[in-house]
């Protein structure tokens, strides 16, 4: 193994020795991530550390080299903002943080299941601690709705790969992605599900809203650039190849997936859920690139899709890390606007460059690609008056937050270079820019106000509930009138038999429980 590849899988850990003295702590937050980085510059590398994980292996290939890239700049320059965040206890967040770096750090240069599962586990359980750093009441419904949602994917993930290791054993992925096209339908579909909720696809999406406001801003800025992205990165190492009727089907998903949550979004009232809808909705454009890489396009369309990721990621940390500042002067507002622009997909952005190389990829689908870019450009809109109005947060921009709008300019144009001429030539985000800022001069203060609560399904899920367990319990004084039956607890012995023999012979139907009880307890008050 080489240096830089173990130095990339330990510098999480060998950071957090830094937090036992308070002015290493913000160096160590820096430095961790830049291993990462280095990796993804030089674009190669593989190994295996024989005595760990039973011989797990690591490789650095066109699949996480983007994401390398990402998370490098991504988690290096969130990390410089910890200090300068009022809303954080450094030592308590800097150890959740480093936890969630090393888990995504294992999970991005896994090259088997066992690698990929271990580093997946341990960043869920790291993003937790970040979700409900601030321990307010809000912060704990977000962690606790969260948690749920967690464990269901992580159920149903590790369900999929204890089937496909039942059957072939810690394989690398290579051999997985084959296996999984003769005869891994029930793997791949509850692989598929674990992973489209942490990508945050509609309707798995309700725990990314409520996450976001209540994290501190590095916090958000990391989940929002970097860790949902691994929902990505499990479907490309395990999804075999599609057929085209899945394809189109995964196509009408993301679009759908990408136009519902910006008019979702577009009823909010908080900057950093504005921003979270909007990630769902670019998430929804990153699925119809899944799905043109899954149904045959070849290598152009992998590029193309880790170009999107890239530019998506590096913009949308710029975006969050605006949250934590006044837009007080010329600067702060350029500094807003740039990553928007390229977000919305503005001729020679980044942007541009990434949707003009996404759309060859997944031809046929321009309207849908120009629709995505009118909503996506409505939202930014309304984000931008929130950020206009915050009074809160630092008045002179951070040198991190520079440095992220540098690298969203900037580090896609030399990641996708064979793409240039096209993106240079292409006027295709013109037009629904024009037309967005049009239809919110038209209908400004003639469109009466909706509001929507963060994370709309869940909300009439959770009246749902709460109307059954006031059903069943009863109220006030009918609950302590009522009169409390006897149990027969012979009959609950031989039921709870029947049921685990059921089970037994429906291995996967444990899972149907499991999402079940964790549903209820979200949504319980």
């Amino acid at each position: 193994m080489s240096p830089l590849l173990a130095l990339a899988l330990f510098s999480a850990p060998l950071a957090a020795l830094a937090l036992l003295r308070p002015r290493w702590r913000l160096p160590a937050l820096v430095s961790a991530p830049l291993p990462l980085l280095a990796l993804g510059i030089v674009g190669e590398g593989e190994g295996r550390i024989a005595l760990l994980l039973l011989g797990a292996g690591f490789l650095v290939d066109e699949v996480n080299r983007p994401l390398l890239l990402l998370a490098g700049i991504g988690w290096s320059l969130a990390g410089a903002f910890v200090g300068a965040a009022a809303d954080t206890r450094p030592r308590v967040f800097a150890g959740f943080w480093l936890v969630t770096l090393a888990g995504q750090a294992l999970a991005l240069l896994a090259a088997d299941m066992v690698g990929f599962y271990l580093g997946y586990v341990i960043m869920t359980l790291g993003i937790y601690g970040l979700v409900i750093h601030a321990r307010t009441r809000e912060a704990w419904r977000a962690g606790r709705v969260y948690l749920a949602l967690a464990f269901a994917g992580e159920a149903a993930v590790l369900s999929g790969l204890l089937l496909l290791g039942a059957a072939h054993g810690n394989a690398d992925f290579a051999t997985l992605t084959l296996w999984l096209g003769e005869s891994g339908g029930v793997a791949a579909w509850l692989l598929f599900f674990g992973f489209a909720l942490k990508l945050g696809l509609v309707p798995l999406h309700v725990w990314l809203p409520l996450a976001h406001p209540v994290a501190p801003v590095p916090a958000s800025a990391v989940l929002s650039g970097v860790l949902v992205k691994i929902g990505l990165l499990g479907m490309l190492r395990f999804a075999p190849p599609l057929s085209l009727t899945v394809g189109e089907g995964l196509f009408v998903l993301g679009f759908f997936t990408a136009a519902y949550a910006a008019l979702v979004g577009l009823t909010q009232s908080r900057l950093k859920t504005v921003l979270a809808y909007s990630t769902i909705s670019q998430m929804g454009l990153a699925m119809a690139g899944f799905a043109a890489v899954q149904v045959g396009s070849g290598s152009a369309a992998l590029g193309a899709l880790g170009l999107f990721v890239l530019h998506h990621g590096l913009n949308k940390v710029a975006l969050f890390l605006a949250a934590g500042h006044r837009l007080d002067g010329w600067l702060a507002r350029a500094l807003f606007v740039l990553p928007a622009a390229s977000l919305i997909g503005l001729p020679f952005t980044s942007g541009a460059l990434a949707k003009s190389a996404l759309k060859e990829a997944a031809a046929g689908w321009d309207l849908a690609f120009g629709l995505s870019s009118l909503l996506s450009t409505i939202l930014l809109l309304h984000a931008w008056r929130l950020a206009r109005a915050q009074r809160s947060g630092r008045a002179r921009p951070h040198p991190a937050w520079l440095g992220a709008v540098i690298a969203g300019l900037l580090i896609p144009w030399w990641f996708g270079s064979a793409w240039m001429p096209l993106a240079a030539l292409s006027s295709a985000g013109l037009w629904p820019a024009l037309l967005a800022v049009a239809i919110v001069l038209v209908l400004r203060g003639r469109v009466p106000a909706l509001r929507i609560p963060e994370g709309d399904l869940l909300a009439p899920l959770e009246r749902a509930a709460a109307a059954v367990v006031k059903t069943v319990t009863g109220s006030g004084r009918d609950r302590r009138q009522s009169r409390i039956p006897s149990i027969d607890w012979r009959s609950v012995g031989e039921a709870l038999c029947r049921t685990d023999a059921m089970l037994a012979r429906l291995p996967v139907a444990g899972i149907g429980l499991l999402l079940a009880l964790l549903g209820l307890w979200a949504l319980l008050p």
